[in-house]
């Protein structure tokens, strides 16, 4: 089992402090790659170095028996003035800026959207059986520091966290662009209250369940 806590574990709260200090260690990172740049490109070539970074354009699509979910993502060179803009600044892919990436949550029935928020890109969507939470995979590390989110049905996101070089059991990751570290092509998944707090299991890579335990509001 490997456990990832949304405070006091592995992983900390992405608080704004935070993300200003991975933005500024990300832009320093650039320029050291920039001006080692033909060193890097030799030593790295073993490592499966990213010849070209992530730029798909993603829409996915979820049901449960209450809830529909759709998410979109475009990380074309259409969108990379204003994917920069984040990664090199807020590092917030959930902030009203980000146009080009979502979820949406609507009513089965009725279709009546419940919440639309920005997020990160997706790779994979799940719904609770009770559809009381919605949650979304990424395997993308480009331009992208969250890979996975949860949200309640009412829109309230309840945890986010950063795996890339967290060392996920199983995990296999390039420099830059990628992060597989979930069981493909479909993961079992599982959310589990225990009062005022939550556990989510995600079915790693080679099937260790990757735990991720976060505060439930009142």
């Amino acid at each position: 089992m490997f456990v990832l806590a949304g405070s006091g574990g592995l992983v900390q709260p992405r608080t704004a402090d935070a993300r200003v200090n991975r933005a500024h260690h990300y832009r320093m990172s650039m320029q050291r790659l920039i001006s080692t740049g033909a060193m890097l490109l030799v030593t790295c070539a073993p490592a499966r170095a990213d010849r070209v970074g992530y730029q798909g354009v993603v829409d996915l699509h979820a049901e449960s028996e209450l809830l529909t979910v759709t998410h979109h993502h475009d990380w074309s060179p259409a969108t990379h003035d204003a994917r920069w803009k984040m990664i090199a600044t807020t590092q917030d892919p959930f902030s009203a800026e980000n146009d080009y990436a979502w979820l949406a949550v609507r009513e089965r029935a009725s279709g009546a959207e419940l919440f639309r928020r920005p997020v990160p890109p997706l790779n994979y969507l799940w719904i609770s059986p009770d559809s009381n939470y919605v949650v979304g995979l990424s395997e993308v590390k480009s331009w992208n520091p969250v890979q996975v989110v949860v949200f309640r049905r009412d829109g309230q996101r309840l945890f986010e966290a950063s795996l890339a070089n967290q060392g996920v059991p199983g995990a296999s990751e390039s420099i830059s662009t990628w992060i597989h570290w979930y069981h493909l092509p479909q993961p079992t998944l599982a959310i589990q209250e225990m009062g005022n707090r939550a556990t989510l299991s995600v079915q790693g890579r080679t099937d260790i369940p990757i735990r991720f335990t976060f505060d439930l509001p009142p």
